[in-house]
């Protein structure tokens, strides 16, 4: 069935491609809340600025593009690409340009002097063998907490400072007759992001960024911990429902005051504002109890793929210099509850979380999220989320197993030969 439904997809792409192949055409996965008034936004300021260009947007649903990365090659492959489409920036954009896929934008980079508003890390991130490929659109923060504020207050609860408080809170939740930690784990990510966002509290930035190099496995001692707290908190403080569930429907459960707490990256504040509430007052929002000080980030960009010609490769360029501006920025993570991937975009209209993720950014030490694209390479991800699930549903499963098992996948994708980029 999952092979049928990515047929369909690929099918409707191409169908929808070849009729509007010299327009703009550009795909995303933006369909929920937030971040759905987000992009429209954005493309109704790009059409202010070009009149001109009939728009045409694809979004395709599924949270973190499950479902249109499985798309865009056989549409390249096709001869068919779009005019641009999202990508995470990091190893799931690599993907695309070793095989040659995408047309490097250096010179664009280099004339709109974006090297100069863009964090270095940023631009390793969009950049290949020494070439630019992608421009950010936003900056996302993975390592977050939210919670109900109605609930901790009529608990007396304060908001932990450390990862073994989180644990702790969640059993005083729990005992209170609350849902402690809402997970929407049906596409098997938001599952594997408690588990990241655990390693990165637990073990600082260090063995983090050692784990998703082949450095360290489960066999550290901080690691260990970190799966074993995942495995607790998801038999024991989850709700019943998570597998049937999307990330923005574990976010609605906090929202109505069923569960006290998710983890989530801050695509959850876009979430939120859309439902008209207000940060600090509905709803609060820390860095995950741990990892304060460090920024675990999440890029989305846009790249030029190759196969375009005359009028739809300006349109590309056009659209990347919008979304670059400063202006162009701002309207967007305003609403998306990102935060803009230039460091020199006013504070302006953001509210209270962004401003102080806006602040932190220039700060704290930068790591990236595997599980949305940017640490480790694709095959590892699919493999280490699917192996996550397998440890998660198997309980009996002893502590030595699961590590044995875990770490047969970690040997063989995290090798020096697999992480070569």
């Amino acid at each position: 069935m999952k092979k049928i439904g990515i047929l369909f997809v690929i099918l409707t792409l191409v169908g929808s491609i070849a009729v509007v192949a010299a327009q703009f055409s550009i795909y995303d996965w933006w369909t929920a809340g937030g971040e759905k008034q987000a992009i429209t936004t954005e493309l109704n300021y790009f059409h202010q600025l070009y009149p001109e260009i009939r728009i045409v947007q694809n979004p395709v649903a599924g949270g973190a593009g499950v479902n249109m990365q499985a798309a865009i090659k056989s549409l390249i492959f096709a001869g068919l690409p779009p005019t641009t489409f999202q990508v995470h920036a990091g190893w799931e954009m690599y993907q695309y340009a070793s095989a040659k896929l995408l047309d490097p934008i250096t010179n664009l980079w280099q004339s709109e002097g974006w090297t100069k508003v863009f964090p270095k890390r940023i631009q390793e991130l969009c950049s290949y063998n020494g070439k630019f490929y992608a421009v950010p659109m936003d900056i996302h923060r993975a390592n977050m907490l939210w919670y109900n504020v109605s609930i901790f207050k009529k608990l007396g609860l304060k908001v932990p400072t450390t990862f073994q408080g989180l644990m702790n809170t969640m059993k005083k939740i729990k005992a209170a007759g609350y849902t402690p930690l809402a997970v929407g784990d049906r596409n098997q990510w938001p599952a594997a992001m408690v588990f990241e966002e655990g390693l990165l509290a637990l073990s600082g930035p260090k063995t983090y960024d050692d784990f998703f190099e082949g450095k360290v496995n489960y066999s550290n001692s901080k690691v260990q911990e970190a799966l074993k707290d995942f495995r607790y908190i998801m038999e024991n403080y989850t709700n019943e429902n998570h597998a049937s569930l999307t990330w923005d429907g574990a976010c609605g459960l906090v929202a109505k005051g069923k569960a006290a707490m998710t983890i989530m990256g801050d695509w959850a504040n876009g979430y939120f504002i859309a439902l008209g509430m207000k940060p600090n007052v509905d709803y609060g929002a820390i860095a995950v109890p741990g990892s304060q000080g460090v920024y675990n980030i999440v890029i989305d960009a846009f790249p030029v793929p190759v196969g375009l010609k005359g009028a739809a490769k300006d349109y590309a360029y056009d659209w990347l210099k919008t979304i670059a501006t400063v202006k162009g920025q701002a309207i967007f993570n305003q609403l998306k509850g990102s935060i803009p991937a230039r460091t020199d975009v006013p504070t302006t209209g953001f509210n209270v979380v962004q401003v102080n993720n806006m602040k932190e950014l220039k700060t704290d030490v930068l790591v990236s999220s595997a599980v949305h694209g940017s640490e480790a390479p694709a095959p590892f991800v699919t493999a280490w989320e699917n192996a996550l699930t397998v440890v998660q549903y198997h309980p009996s499963m002893s502590i030595e197993q699961a590590v044995n098992y875990l770490n047969a996948v970690n040997s063989r994708y995290l090798t020096p030969q697999k992480l070569v980029h």
